[in-house]
């Protein structure tokens, strides 16, 4: 759901920036705390990934490790369903972290994520959301052949899309007064792509982070070796970001956005009648949660 070249940026960074790339989906694709049904019944890609003992308090230890003991900063690039479970109810803290307390902190809203709200407020948050419309195309195509026969993933499933799940998250955190509107940032991917400078250099300026024009290339061997590594746990997603070099402006990407006859029309020629009916069905699910995080959106550094 989230253009991955923002991820990219801040492995350019990596004298300053420690980057994981989606830890918690070890757990909640294949921990004994698992929430996704993917692998619920398949023992063998369970134990194949490698991360079946993964319980949400593992991956956040080792992430609080690198933090606590390291004099880089941490930046987790990962996906709001992994901590907000799709199915919106019962919501409560993974067992594994129980021990952190899960008393909630000056807000009358329920705690959506299975991280405790005194785990919640040690990271400084920041959103990526990207236009449905183009979102879950790319997605979908990421479950049919032939791109479904490196990824995996044979059944697109919309209780993975993550909109909902975002803005449950923003809204608790807003509500939450141990985070300040300065404190939780919110990208559009459409901004990112019209002014890749712009954006990048709020964002700096927001998380404290030092700007450099760099940060918008990786075409080094060494930019690429480490893209390769960190998107190897998901095969067959990431391809388009690994080859690329860089984040180029596209002026006004809004002005590709066509009509919704004509959306349907390309979606029936690439995926079938059934496959554009599955499409224009979640996209339109998710719109009004895209046009409401929308406006939280950061403005680019003029």
């Amino acid at each position: 759901m989230v253009q991955k070249p923002i991820f990219l940026v801040f492995m350019t960074c990596h004298d300053n920036v420690v980057c994981y790339h989606e830890p918690f989906g070890d757990s909640f694709y294949y921990g004994p705390e698992r929430i996704s049904p993917t692998y619920m019944h398949n023992e063998v890609a369970t134990k194949k990934s490698g991360f079946e003992k993964s319980t949400y308090d593992v991956v956040l230890c080792n992430i609080l490790s690198h933090a606590e003991n390291s004099n880089r900063r941490v930046f987790v690039k990962d996906i709001a369903y992994h901590i907000v479970s799709p199915i919106h109810t019962n919501a409560s803290v993974a067992p594994s972290l129980q021990r952190y307390g899960t008393t909630p902190v000056n807000t009358k809203l329920t705690n959506p994520a299975v991280l405790p709200p005194s785990i919640l407020c040690r990271f400084q948050f920041t959103f990526l959301v990207r236009n449905p419309s183009t979102a879950i195309p790319s997605l979908y195509r990421c479950t049919v052949p032939p791109l479904s026969e490196k990824t995996g993933m044979h059944k697109f499933l919309t209780s993975e899309i993550g909109y909902r799940e975002m803005r449950l998250l923003v809204d608790y955190l807003y509500a939450d007064n141990t985070h300040s509107r300065d404190e939780i940032c919110l990208i559009d991917a459409d901004d990112l792509l019209e002014d890749p400078a712009g954006i990048v250099r709020a964002y700096c300026q927001r998380v404290d982070l030092p700007f450099n024009e760099s940060m918008l290339k990786w075409g080094s061997e060494e930019d690429q070796a480490r893209a390769v590594k960190a998107f190897a746990k998901y095969y067959g997603y990431h391809e388009d970001a690994i080859e690329s070099t860089g984040i180029n402006p596209q002026p006004n990407p809004k002005r590709y956005y066509r009509s919704t006859a004509e959306e349907d029309v390309e979606w029936r020629s690439k995926y079938g009648e059934e496959g554009a009916a599955k499409i224009r069905e979640v996209v339109d699910e998710n719109m009004n949660d895209y046009k409401y995080l929308r406006q939280f959106a950061l403005v680019p550094f003029s």
